[in-house]
This record gives C-alpha cells, sequence and structure tokens, in this order.
C-alpha cells in the first residue's frame, strides 16, 4: 500500500468501538458503560454487547467480536475484511471519508511528513491498546473478585423459593447434593444502568438462586445469579423494570469470567460420563429424567457462546431464510456463525472438558433460532472430539426446550 492508504489505515485504526458504535447509531452519544441490544446483522435481542470499559464488542449469536471500530462497522455492513478492497472499505466507512487518491503526487517532504504521522498514529494507537489492555485485566480482575464474594456470601442453606423455583421449572426435587453448588439469597440487588452522578441504580431487591462459574481446577471464576419471585407465575421472574429500549429486564446476570468456565450442577467433574447444555434449569431437568445418576456430572455452560466457542471465519454461512436490511436498504441474508470451530483457539475462550470423560450429552434448545443453533452444537461437538470419546447432541421437540418438556404432562 502506498503512504496515504498507510496513514489512513492508521487513522481508522485509532477510531473506538464506542464512535463507532455511536456513528452507526447502536448506541446514544453520551453512552458509558455497558450496552446490551439488538445485534445489527442476526438481531439477536440479548446476544450483542459493547463495552465501553473493555473497548470491545461481542455477538455470541453470531460468533463474532473485536477491540476496534473497524471490525464493528464490517460487522455491522456485512464487509469481508479479509479482502484488501474490503477491508479498505471498513477503514472508510470507520473514518466516514473516501478512499485518498493513490495517483496523488507529492513532494519529498510531503512524503517524508506523512510517515512521520504514520509513526506517530502507530505508537498513539499502540499506547491506547496497551491502556485498554490494562484497565481490561484490572477491570476482570475486579469481577472475578465482586463475583466470588457474591457466591460466596450467599447462603449453602436453600432458600424456600429457590428450592421451589427450581422443582416448578424442572418437574423435579432437587437432592441436597445440587444445593452443594447452587446457593441462596434472601436479600440479592439488581443493578442495572447509572443515574447522573455516575452511580449504578438498585432496581430490585429479593431472592436469588446464586450459581458458581468454575474451571477445571474447581476455582471460582465468576456467577450466575437469577432473581426469582414465586408470585409471578408463569415464568416466576420480578418485575426489575425496562432498559433503555422499553424492554424487559432479564431475570438473570453473569459476573466475573465465564470463558472457559462450567456451572457444576449435580455430581462431580471426575465422572466419566458429563451432560449438560446452557442452562441450569434444561440441565436440571434432565438430571431428574436420569434420577440423577452418579456415574454422571450435570453442567451447565451459561450461555451457547461459552458451550460452542468461536468459529472459524471461513465457516460462516448465509442463513437460507433470515435478511436484514443494509445501510443502502438493500436486503442482506443473515450470516451465521458456521460448524467449524476456530483454529488454534486458546483455552480460556470456551467451555472446557477434561481429558478423562468418555462420554458427552450435550442438551440443545429446542425454542431458539434452529439454524444458528444447529450450528452451534455441531460446531460443540467438533471442539470437544477426543479419540476414544463419543459425543452426541440430544433435542427437545421444536419450540420446546427441556425445561418446558419435562413441566409439560
Amino acid at each position: 500500500m502506498t503512504t496515504a492508504i498507510d496513514l489512513f489505515v492508521e487513522e481508522a485504526r485509532g477510531v473506538s468501538v464506542v464512535d463507532a458504535a455511536i456513528s452507526l447509531g447502536l448506541v446514544g452519544s453520551s453512552f458509558k458503560g455497558n450496552h446490551a441490544g439488538a445485534c445489527p446483522v442476526c438481531q439477536g435481542k440479548d446476544r450483542f454487547a459493547i463495552s465501553n470499559i473493555k473497548g470491545a464488542w461481542n455477538c455470541r449469536n453470531c460468533g463474532m467480536g473485536g477491540k476496534d471500530g473497524i471490525s464493528l462497522v464490517a460487522h455491522a455492513g456485512h464487509i469481508d475484511v479479509r479482502s484488501r478492497a474490503g477491508f479498505l472499505a471498513a477503514c472508510a466507512q470507520v473514518l466516514g471519508k473516501p478512499l485518498p487518491d493513490e495517483a496523488e503526487r507529492e513532494t519529498e517532504e510531503q512524503i517524508a511528513e506523512r510517515r512521520q504521522r504514520i509513526v506517530a498514529q502507530k505508537a498513539k494507537n499502540e499506547a491506547a491498546a496497551a491502556d485498554r489492555e490494562k484497565q481490561d485485566n484490572a477491570y476482570r480482575d475486579r469481577e472475578v473478585k465482586q463475583s466470588r464474594g457474591i457466591f460466596f456470601n450467599a447462603s449453602a442453606e436453600p432458600h424456600p423459593d429457590v428450592a421451589a423455583y427450581l422443582k416448578v421449572r424442572t418437574g423435579y426435587d432437587m437432592p441436597g447434593e445440587v444445593f452443594a453448588y447452587l446457593r441462596s439469597s434472601a436479600r440479592c440487588t439488581y443493578w442495572h444502568g447509572r443515574d447522573d452522578r455516575g452511580h449504578e441504580i438498585a432496581r430490585h431487591v429479593g431472592v436469588a438462586m446464586v450459581a458458581p462459574f468454575v474451571d477445571l481446577a474447581g476455582q471460582v471464576t465468576g456467577c450466575h445469579q437469577t432473581w426469582i419471585d414465586m408470585q409471578c407465575a408463569p415464568k416466576f421472574r420480578p418485575d426489575l423494570g425496562r432498559d433503555d429500549k422499553g424492554e424487559p429486564l432479564q431475570m438473570k446476570k453473569m459476573r466475573g469470567t465465564k470463558r472457559g468456565s462450567l456451572i457444576p450442577l449435580f455430581g462431580l467433574m471426575s465422572s466419566t460420563r458429563w451432560v449438560g447444555g446452557e442452562g441450569i434449569e434444561n440441565g436440571l431437568s434432565i438430571a431428574g429424567a436420569e434420577q440423577f445418576r452418579q456415574d454422571t456430572f450435570y453442567f451447565a455452560a451459561g450461555d451457547l457462546g461459552n458451550l460452542a466457542g468461536p468459529a472459524e471465519p471461513k465457516s460462516r454461512f448465509a442463513h437460507p431464510e433470515l435478511t436484514k436490511s443494509d445501510r443502502n436498504g438493500r436486503e442482506r441474508r443473515v450470516m451465521v456463525a458456521g460448524p467449524e470451530p476456530k483454529i488454534d483457539q486458546a483455552p480460556d475462550e470456551a467451555m472446557q472438558v477434561p481429558d478423562h470423560v468418555t462420554q458427552l450429552v450435550l442438551l440443545g434448545d429446542g425454542d431458539s433460532e434452529v439454524v444458528f443453533t444447529a450450528a452451534a452444537m455441531a460446531r460443540a461437538e467438533k471442539r470437544l472430539a477426543r479419540d476414544g470419546r463419543v459425543i452426541e447432541t440430544w433435542w427437545p421437540p421444536e419450540g420446546m426446550d427441556f425445561s418446558a418438556l419435562m413441566t409439560r404432562y
């Protein structure tokens, strides 16, 4: 590339995720903190996130994410940055200006000045990246510490509402061993948003089930909170208020580090047979149906992204039916994260299963979008495959999950 293009690219790399999100209209101009909402590509309501603190974006449904504005505008605009033309188009869009004229003639002095600006811009970008990484590490450490505090301060004695909730959502009474993992908090605060002074807002205080995320060494890395109100049938979720777009706030939150970890539900991790899927209720429904087999470890991954892991970008494919209008009003097929796992992914990028496991049963959700979910479950099978290990995926009837199946009759 020419010197002019080099500078253009370095300027584009200096555009933050938040600035790009503002220009795309995904967040407001005064955005701070974290944002969760509809993905501009797959339109998943609660699986797309932007973090001002981390300087990153992520869509668990698409299996895509990044830490710069270029990747976000490319994702939103269906731009393939694997090609030079596509990458430069994304740079132009994130900067909001056309590509420079490569045929432009410059004096030697102008070329030298431009090269100096490139060096200065690179140094600025590298310093900003180092600062973001430092802040990211500090934020993650604080989150892990706080999540451990939430879990270990919760009661090991099951709250009556937690026991009742699990019974009505799974169809089975929970044995005491389950509550060795799933703790209770009688007065757990639900924080969401910030006031004019930047302080977090307490939206609700009530009963919550608190589960740990643990790594394969059994160390707590995070926690999963589920707020419960047994007076609010049929889903028994309290009124937590609404987000900025008027959507009801989710009854569940995950804190700390979940990637690479899992939620234990019943049994020992030393078991050679493991059974689990995304959610706590589905895993316990199957455990109850199997009468809580003593030779089995039941678990939950927390979400589909942690279960399936990131996809190899080249395996992405167009959804056979779903479309979305691009910025120019043209209908384009929604892209789906493919069935092939990302090559050479790190252990902390997705939930892990130890080598001693010889039988692994993965639980799919029949009430999620079928193409996205099927691709993700196929990816999970391939990612977790080992010599001597038998893997199968169990599916509930279409339009249901295992929790609904077990409580239907």
